[in-house]
């Protein structure tokens, strides 16, 4: 018996695609990023007091006597010299602003109140000349360091508001710009 041939289907037609529209691509493409923000913290849910406590390092704190953290050791070799200050790669320094988000406490470079203070002290000054104590006090400490063979490790301090603080700088900043 012969096989049985099945009819041939009709192959189907094809349709010729449709031109897509660009133009919702292209808005797609040229738009600008939206950008979200976590959300700020409400900086009337704090007084006056707390919120001048929170505008300024943990290092500015009233019981404290130094802006940073130092420990003394013993100096090590590094690439054949001697190290004798070890500033830590986190250790910078504070963004003071005020409420209005401006930048407060500047010079050149940034002094802490706390390290003003002390050079206050010990030059019994009022106003002294900053700069030149400073740059007098950093050249004294590197050639102690050397004498006494010593080692000083720099860190920041911190202390349980340090995430508050970080929070009340971003809603005063951010303020400051929408006020713009």
């Amino acid at each position: 018996m012969a096989p049985k041939k099945t009819p041939a289907k009709k192959a189907a037609a094809r349709k010729t695609p449709a031109r897509k529209n660009l133009a919702t691509a292209a808005k797609v493409v040229h738009a600008k990023p939206e950008r979200t923000y976590a959300p700020l913290v409400d900086l009337g849910k704090f007084s006056r007091k707390q919120l001048a406590e929170l505008m300024v390092a943990a290092g500015d704190a009233p019981e404290r006597k130094t802006y940073f953290d130092f420990q003394e050791e013993r100096p090590y070799v590094r690439d054949g010299q001697k190290v004798h200050l070890e500033v830590s790669r986190d250790s910078q320094m504070f963004d003071y602003r005020d409420e209005n988000g401006g930048r407060v406490e500047r010079t050149m470079v940034t002094l802490p109140p706390k390290l003003r203070e002390q050079i206050q002290e010990v030059t019994g000054e009022e106003q002294p000349i900053v700069t030149t104590a400073i740059i007098a006090l950093a050249s004294w400490a590197c050639q102690e360091l050397k004498k006494t063979k010593r080692r000083l490790v720099v860190t920041t301090a911190t202390d349980d508001l340090d995430p508050v603080r970080k929070q009340v700088r971003k809603a005063i900043v951010g303020r400051s710009r929408k006020q713009r």
